[in-house]
């Protein structure tokens, strides 16, 4: 009984002694920040308009394209993001705020919630709307209901 005795406070004081490995703790890395200048490289299109009356569809069209800085419509230019919360672009300045993928942009006192992505050199934002408006269409009762969406792609400068 002895001898199972010291066995037993042995193998206790061996499992005692040992010591648990440290964990490593891992700090994810730090979000990419939305501060900087960004220079708008592409916009992509997407637009749609339909017409309805009285529940049918009377005209439909859409049309997707692409813009680059080359197209003669192309009209952006680069937008700085402050640390305090200021865009600056095109000489005019706005408030922003950014948390995850949710931009927002408030300018002449009308918000703006866009859909962003941010890695340490690209910046793609997303932009869209949709309306609808009531219109007498022969003497009837129609809708024009319109969709807009717009992803514009920039890279840090």
């Amino acid at each position: 009984m002895k001898k199972m005795f010291y066995a037993l406070l042995a193998v206790s004081i061996v499992f005692t002694a040992c010591k648990e490995e440290d964990e490593e703790i891992v700090t994810p890395p730090a979000a990419p920040s939305i501060v900087g200048v960004w220079t708008p490289t592409s916009a992509e299109i997407d637009h749609s308009q339909t017409l309805t009356v009285e529940g049918n569809v009377v005209e439909s069209g859409d049309t997707t394209y692409t813009m680059t800085p080359t197209s003669e419509e192309w009209e952006f230019e680069n937008a700085e993001f402050t640390s305090d919360g200021q865009m600056i672009s095109d000489g005019d300045t706005n408030s922003y705020t950014q948390s995850g993928t949710v931009l927002t942009i408030t300018e002449d006192g009308e918000t703006e919630t866009h859909t962003c992505t941010i890695t340490s050199t690209t910046l793609t934002v997303i932009m869209s709307n949709s309306e609808e408006e009531v219109i007498d269409y022969m003497g009837q009762e129609g809708i024009i209901s319109t969709n807009y969406n717009m992803t514009l792609n920039c890279t840090r400068q």
